[in-house]
């Protein structure tokens, strides 16, 4: 692929296709020189994604496994419950399923909504407790005020805006909570430094010196969840 850009790059993905990108001006050549001077780390990129196992894909249905903080959770009909208690019938859940209401017989599309919906309930309430948490672990900093919202973000995990708007992906509540507090001390950082700089860093370090593996964690499991 010709670009706009400087320099050569090479770009392995999870698929296992391999994308070259260079600057118009390079020769065919050149590409062909950079790719051989490559030519070792790309063939350990591919082993590393032939070597995973296959990505999770989500089915909408009774009984079906999603995943929370980390664990898989089956979804269940939490209408029989209602009933059966109603009934004076003593049922429970465990602690690894997620019920939603009137999903026997839904349809995937109707399933998908209502987990959706699960989940936007269970990330707003997750995600501030664990704002508020660190917010009171960096009482020292003296932070701006700042407010959590949701959103459905493909390709981040959270934000923040100068005016302290911090919004998170839905779908991190999918992930261990070493994973989330990772992205919420991130977010946090950036009310005292806008900027992926040493500073920020710095702040990062200080507030969580385990950031590092949450955010190694983050990026090996966001193909699986």
């Amino acid at each position: 692929m010709l670009s706009k850009r400087k320099t050569i790059a090479i770009i392995v993905k999870p698929d296992q296709s391999v994308e070259v990108r260079a600057p118009r001006r390079v020769s065919k050549r050149e590409v062909e020189s950079f790719l051989q001077l490559k030519q070792a780390w790309v063939l350990s990129k591919l082993n590393e994604f032939s070597l995973r196992p296959a990505p999770h894909q989500p089915i909408f249905e009774l009984g079906a496994s999603h995943y929370f903080l980390g664990e898989p959770h089956r979804l269940v009909d939490a209408t029989k419950a209602i009933q059966g208690q109603q009934m004076g019938l003593a049922l429970s859940y465990e602690d690894d399923v997620i019920p939603l209401r009137s999903i026997d017989g839904a349809t995937s599309a109707q399933v998908e909504r209502k987990l959706d919906q699960w989940y936007r309930v269970e990330a707003l309430a997750l995600f501030q407790e664990r704002h508020d948490y660190w917010r009171e672990q960096m009482e020292e900093f003296l932070l701006p005020e700042s407010v959590v919202t949701l959103r459905k973000m493909k390709r981040r995990w959270g934000s923040c805006s100068i005016h302290g708007k911090i919004t998170f992906s839905t779908a991190l509540a999918k992930y261990p909570l070493q994973c989330i507090d990772s992205v919420v001390v991130h977010e946090l950082c950036h009310l005292l430094e806008f900027s992926h700089n040493q500073r920020f860093y710095g702040f990062m370090d200080q507030v969580y010196p385990d950031w590092k593996l949450g955010d190694k964690l983050l990026q090996s499991l966001s193909w699986q969840y």
